[in-house]
């Protein structure tokens, strides 16, 4: 009896149940298509933030008496809990030196380090590590060093020296001396203008600093830092501590990286990781709140297409609280009829959300996104929220219906 009078409820309001259908449909298509961008965006925003400079600084524990890193131990780094997450790292190597060139002679900072160094890591594939991965912002005048004879210098410094790409420089330290071509000159609108880069080798051997490094830059994906991300933790429990260092935090992967690096201590770059994980919540926040608007939207058109159909059904639901039907059997007819209608709209809708995130991925953001499974589920049930609370009115005014007055003419 129940599946017939559904049956005939569709087939003789085919404008109304389309109406509601549709509303149901399209709010399941947007809550699809914004949560598919919100959890897969986020996670290219965040590939994308890493190439604006490393978040994790990694320095000597012991800085009096000229404490150093070894580069040896530089392969260790992908070798950690959190090896998938640390998108890239590189050495650095200072020493103050006479930089000339002609006539014309400075006292600055010469810098060892990768450019683009391949990485072989047992039981790993390849990498490439170096300034080219962790700072691709550089605005490199020329190209990157090929030779260890190759330097690159900052614009400030090279505007004092008078130097451009393709002359030469001497640089001295305690009286040796070591010739470098200019193989780019570099605009960052930092200190590192004022610097010569060069091939950590060399300037190792420059230095007499052999397989020594000063301090190591790390860029690795995190989430961004809460209350918990927060707490020290020497001072957590067993538990608290597994989950502290089972969660990319900055800190938790800085504490990965420290554990492998004899000698070394590591803290987070807090005014990059901060900056990124504010932007980060930000984005998930906007796209939340667009999503439960959308839905809110769509409870409301269908609130505002049952409240049309209830009042030119009023005299059917009289006729049936006439002949004796209570109010769950008049409750469920309508519900049934609502359940039905949103299990379509929210597969329906999902297919429409999935291609609408694609759309707006690569229109927007210029990146494809793939949609998790966990979207299906979400659409239907997002359907069913939005039909259930856009039937509370509705229904309650049906329940509410008198018969005697309706069916007195």
């Amino acid at each position: 009896m129940l599946f017939r009078i559904l049956k005939n409820s569709f087939l003789k309001r085919p404008k109304a149940v389309f109406l509601v259908f549709l509303s149901i449909a399209m709010g399941a298509a947007v809550a699809t298509a914004f949560l598919g961008i919100a959890g897969e965006v986020s996670h290219k925003m965040a590939l994308e933030l890493r190439s604006y400079g490393a978040n994790i600084l990694l320095e000597p524990a012991a800085v009096e008496g000229g404490g150093v890193l070894h580069e040896e131990d530089l392969p260790k780094i992908k070798t950690v809990f959190w090896k998938y997450n640390i998108t890239g790292f590189t050495p650095y190597l200072f020493g103050v030196a006479e930089i000339s060139s002609g006539t014309k002679r400075e006292r600055g900072v010469v810098t060892g380090t990768w450019f683009n160094k391949q990485l072989e890591v047992e039981g790993e594939a390849p990498t490439v590590q170096g300034i080219k991965v962790i700072a691709p912002w550089w605005d490199l005048r020329g190209r990157w060093p090929e030779a260890a004879d190759e330097a690159i210098v900052g614009a400030a410094l090279a505007k004092r020296l008078g130097t451009a790409v393709g002359k030469e420089l001497v640089t001295t330290v305690g009286g040796r001396s070591r010739r470098f071509r200019v193989a780019g000159i570099v605009t960052t609108g930092g200190f590192e203008e004022e610097q010569l880069f060069a091939p950590l080798v060399t300037v190792q051997e420059l230095l007499q600093k052999q397989g020594k490094v000063s301090r190591v830059l790390v860029s690795a994906l995190t989430v961004p830092m809460d209350d918990f991300g927060r707490k020290d933790p020497a001072g957590m429990n067993k538990d608290d501590y597994e989950k502290w260092y089972c969660t990319a935090y900055v800190t938790s992967v800085a504490k990965n990286v420290e554990e492998v690096m004899a000698g070394s201590r590591a803290k987070p770059i807090w005014q990059i990781a901060s900056a990124e994980g504010a932007l980060l919540k930000k984005l998930n926040g906007v796209m939340i709140f667009l999503t439960i608007l959308a839905l809110g939207s769509a409870a409301t058109a269908v609130s505002t297409s049952l409240m049309a159909s209830m009042a030119e059904r009023s005299s059917e639901i009289a006729l049936m609280k006439a002949v004796g039907a209570d109010r769950f059997q008049i409750s469920s007819i309508f519900l049934g009829e609502t359940l039905i209608i949103s299990i379509a709209g929210g597969i329906i809708g999902y297919l429409i959300g999935d291609r609408l995130g694609v759309f707006i991925s690569r229109t927007v953001f210029n990146s494809t996104i793939i949609s998790p499974l966990w979207l299906f589920p979400t659409a239907i049930i997002s359907a069913l929220v939005v039909a259930l609370a856009g039937s509370v009115a509705p229904l309650r005014r049906a329940l509410l219906i008198e018969p005697v007055r309706v069916l007195k003419g």
